[in-house]
């Protein structure tokens, strides 16, 4: 799974919530993030739930990084 891909949707997702916070309308969901949505879950059915489980430490990594 790619990390990059991971922390690309989840620097997006918090910006969503912090418009969402501060009242203002959450940008429409683009082409190009459906694409890495779909892209992400097909590298998540490819490894399976064992590699999922494997990646975890460094997925939450990620997000501590990303900001969530």
């Amino acid at each position: 799974m790619s990390l990059r891909l991971h922390g690309e949707l989840a620097v997006r997702a918090k910006g969503v919530l912090l418009l969402r916070e501060s009242g203002l309308d959450e940008p429409p969901l683009d082409q190009e993030t459906r694409d890495k949505l779909e892209e992400l879950g097909q590298l998540e059915r490819s490894i399976g739930r064992t590699g999922m489980l494997a990646m975890r430490p460094l997925m939450m990594a990620t997000a501590r990084i990303s900001g969530n």
